[in-house]
């Protein structure tokens, strides 16, 4: 990250999404799913978004998107490897984008897509990608796709940028904790959610109209498939994540405790030698001699705190942690719904079947 990059606040309010980019990206992580590429190689199903700006509404429109090419794993230890896969992926990128400009397709860079399970999967390469690409344009956002979620039958694709004091600390690339106070900064403002309005054809509508229509998909409002629970897996998955992310942040609130003493020592130390250094100088002064310098003072080395990249990795587990929260309350409230459903249907079907028994065997007599 780059400290002479200027920071310039983005006006676009909504986002416009075309039909096929929301396509085109299921497509695209379903398929590596069900390959089981993303577990192999352990990266993140990703792509990039292109579409036009328009200042007058405030709107970004995302019109299509491509995927980027994966990390291949290196067999033997080559030290240009990870270059040669830069240059690799930034030449089909242009490839990508020269092909789109021949077609007439929207080929202005607005963003990329990442796919992560629960919407929670926020890291510090994640985060240097935004920057990068806000830094490029600042209308430039990430689309975060939820494969777990759509799979329930709910379609998830987040919008998300970094905000203006986030943008500041990335481009100094200092996450310190007297900074991230200054700035006011905390998991809920560092990044921000922009609402996303999905377009489609009139065509595709009038498809929709039909196929809901249809006689053959009559029998669908009895299926019994809707009170399917089917979320033990992944809820489970879900709050072992959260557990992690915890156990995390308790690591982290003791490493912070521990600065904190340290710092409030060394800040009081600093201060009683200043003090000292400067009533010494005041008495060398009325006698004539020479003052003694400052300059030792100032050389004595404050406490680091002992994480990485400073409080960023605290930032970004709060708000996975956020993020598997939400998910496991939405997933809970809705099975609890279906349990209270299912169990009244269940009662319906018990007092008809009672209510038959006894039809019957009034009749026999």
């Amino acid at each position: 990250m780059s400290s002479a990059v200027t920071i310039t606040a983005p006006s676009v309010k909504h986002i416009l999404l075309d039909s096929l980019v929301v396509i085109k990206i299921v497509k695209h992580v379903d398929s590596e799913l069900h390959a089981g590429i993303s577990e192999v190689s352990g990266d993140a199903c990703a792509g990039v978004l292109t579409g036009l700006v328009f200042l007058d509404d405030s709107r970004l429109e995302i019109t299509n998107c491509f995927p980027t090419v994966r990390n291949e794993p290196v067999i033997d230890d080559d030290a240009n490897a990870a270059q040669q896969y830069e240059e690799q992926k930034q030449q089909e990128m242009l490839d990508m984008l020269r092909k789109f400009r021949t077609m007439n397709i929207d080929y202005e860079i607005v963003g990329f897509y990442q796919s992560h399970q629960f919407g929670a999967g926020f890291s510090h390469d994640l985060v240097e990608s935004m920057f990068d690409y806000q830094a490029m344009g600042p209308e430039n956002v990430v689309l975060i796709y939820d494969p777990i979620k759509t799979r329930q039958g709910q379609l998830s694709l987040r919008a998300w940028r970094l905000s203006t004091a986030a943008l500041d600390l990335a481009s100094k690339n200092d996450w310190r904790p007297e900074l991230v106070k200054a700035a006011g900064l905390t998991y809920q403002n560092m990044f921000e959610e922009l609402p996303i309005i999905i377009k489609s054809s009139y065509l595709n509508n009038v498809l929709m109209s039909e196929l809901a229509l249809s006689k053959s998909y009559s029998s669908d409002k009895y299926s019994t498939r809707h009170f399917d629970l089917g979320s033990k897996k992944s809820l489970e998955k879900s709050v072992r994540a959260m557990m992690a992310n915890v156990d995390e942040l308790n690591k982290s609130i003791q490493s912070l405790t521990k600065y904190t003493i340290d710092k409030q020592r060394h800040d009081n130390m600093v201060f009683s030698l200043t003090q000292k250094r400067q009533q010494e100088n005041e008495s060398r002064q009325a006698r004539g001699d020479p003052l003694l310098p400052m300059d030792d003072i100032k050389r004595i080395k404050a406490p680091q705190l002992q994480t990485r990249n400073g409080l960023l990795d605290e930032l970004l587990a709060s708000f996975d942690t956020n993020a598997l929260a939400d998910f496991s309350k939405t997933v809970t409230s809705e099975n609890i719904t279906k349990l209270f459903i299912a169990e009244a249907v269940a009662e319906d079907k018990v007092m008809g079947t009672k209510d038959r028994t006894l039809s019957s065997v009034s009749s026999t007599r």
